[in-house]
């Protein structure tokens, strides 16, 4: 594939040129025809929002043709289709989702573009008090207005009136003298100023109405106030009284004014740390959320649990409790000089701890910890108590001395009784050392 590109490098690049000129032939084409894409295609996707509106009349509507609807003379969406329903036009149209602010009292008008016909949808948003539409709102027929042609206009005249209408747009023609089209600029001009004049006879028509009714009721107000005359005596009286109450704690109510910049200034104090405090704790809050949310499922589960341990609680665990009080009261003077003991005692098991540690310490090899010698002691005392008779066990022993020690262990024997007996009873040998011995000589016994 590689060395067919390579070789006809030439062709390749003018069949990718052709391909990209098509596409771009066919992309101003399909963008001339109305050709939108879906709102996930990115970048040239169009989102559209649908609306519709009912009129007396749908003449000259036809969609698909580029009738489009316009926003203050801007563009804003197309019509899609009409429809008969109850005798009445419901004209559906598309607009984009960025142009889509339209509320409750929006009008609609059917305007033509040209002198055959070519229609084209005025859409007034309407004011946002009234509230906002959503999407497939469908405007109703005593808010929109259809195009009127000028022969339903005349078939309203009489032969009379209409060679008079005939001569006044021929004189007119003549006044004018070309300048039809500057008429025209000036009376499409004119056209909201009369839509605002209406919207001021409405408000006028409605605040007339308003003044009647204010003007009804306050007949009944007056009608009730004097029908109740003795009622109004009596609270002018109940007034007075009040009044010179307040009028007897003015010196007290001097004395809470005075105290009521110091109040406001604890008030302020007291609302700028509320304020701080808020501060801190809305983020913290706000950060315990996730643990609320996560608490709820936790609680649900231990539901179970809660219902089948209640009954141990209140059946076993309580009688308990109530039965365990009695000896609690007695034990609290122990618990008391318990209380006072445990520091000593605490201080006793440290030292205790301590030993049991260097006891139990084993130190690197070849050394060995104390509690491994104290087998070998235990093995050892078992060997010496090994032997016995009928006295008892016999102790095996091993008592080493010299020659020179024997004859004053012998002298010290004579010498003292006590220390005799003792000295006998390590079966010293009397003949043991040579005669002539010396210091380095010994003997065993």
């Amino acid at each position: 594939m590689r060395t067919a590109i390579r070789k006809y490098s030439r062709d390749f690049v003018a069949l990718i040129a052709l391909a990209l000129v098509g596409i771009a032939v066919g992309g101003y084409i399909l963008a001339n025809e109305r050709f939108y894409l879906p709102s996930w295609v990115p970048l040239v996707g169009s989102d559209f929002v649908s609306l519709k509106a009912q009129m007396t009349t749908a003449q000259s509507v036809t969609p698909g043709q580029g009738q489009v609807v316009t926003i203050a003379g801007v563009p804003v969406g197309e019509i899609t289709r009409v429809q008969l329903q109850n005798g009445h036009a419901v004209v559906s149209m598309n607009i984009r989702r960025k142009y889509f602010h339209v509320y409750r009292d929006a009008s609609a008008l059917l305007r033509p573009k040209t002198g055959l016909n070519d229609m084209l949808l005025e859409l007034t948003p309407g004011h946002p008090s009234t509230g906002q539409v959503k999407q497939g709102y469908t405007i109703p027929i005593d808010q929109t207005l259809p195009n009127v042609n000028s022969d339903e206009v005349l078939s309203a005249l009489d032969g009379d009136t209409r060679e008079y209408l005939r001569l006044l747009l021929g004189d007119a023609g003549a006044a004018l003298n070309g300048q039809a089209r500057t008429l025209s600029s000036v009376l499409r001009r004119f056209d909201p100023t009369s839509r605002d004049l209406q919207r001021i006879g409405q408000a006028l028509a409605r605040r007339q109405a308003n003044i009647a009714r204010t003007i009804h009721n306050f007949r009944l107000l007056s009608e009730a106030v004097g029908a109740k005359d003795s009622q109004l005596a009596q609270l002018i009286d109940n007034s007075n009284a009040v009044f010179q109450a307040f009028a007897q704690q003015d010196q007290n109510l001097r004395t809470t004014l005075g105290l009521l910049p110091g109040t406001l200034q604890t008030t302020n104090t007291a609302l700028a740390k509320t304020d701080r405090l808020a501060r801190v704790l809305g983020p913290t809050l706000q950060g315990l959320r996730p643990a609320a949310r996560a608490l709820g499922p936790t609680l649900r589960d231990v539901q179970p649990f809660v219902r089948d341990t209640t009954p141990i609680i209140h059946n076993q665990l309580r009688p308990f409790a109530r039965d365990s009080l009695p000896v609690l009261r007695q034990l609290q003077p122990t618990a008391h000089d318990l209380a006072q003991v445990i520091p000593d005692l605490n201080k006793t098991f440290v030292v205790v701890n301590y030993l049991l540690n260097e006891l139990a310490f084993n130190p690197p090899a070849p050394d060995h910890s104390f509690l491994f010698w104290n087998s070998w002691i235990a093995h050892n005392g078992n060997a010496v108590f090994a032997t016995q008779d009928a006295h008892g066990p016999i102790r095996h022993g091993l008592f080493m001395v010299s020659c020179s020690s024997l004859g004053v262990l012998q002298s010290v024997a004579k010498a003292s009784p006590q220390l005799g007996t003792l000295i006998s009873l390590l079966n010293l040998p009397s003949q043991a050392c040579p005669t002539g011995s010396g210091p380095g000589s010994g003997v065993t016994g």
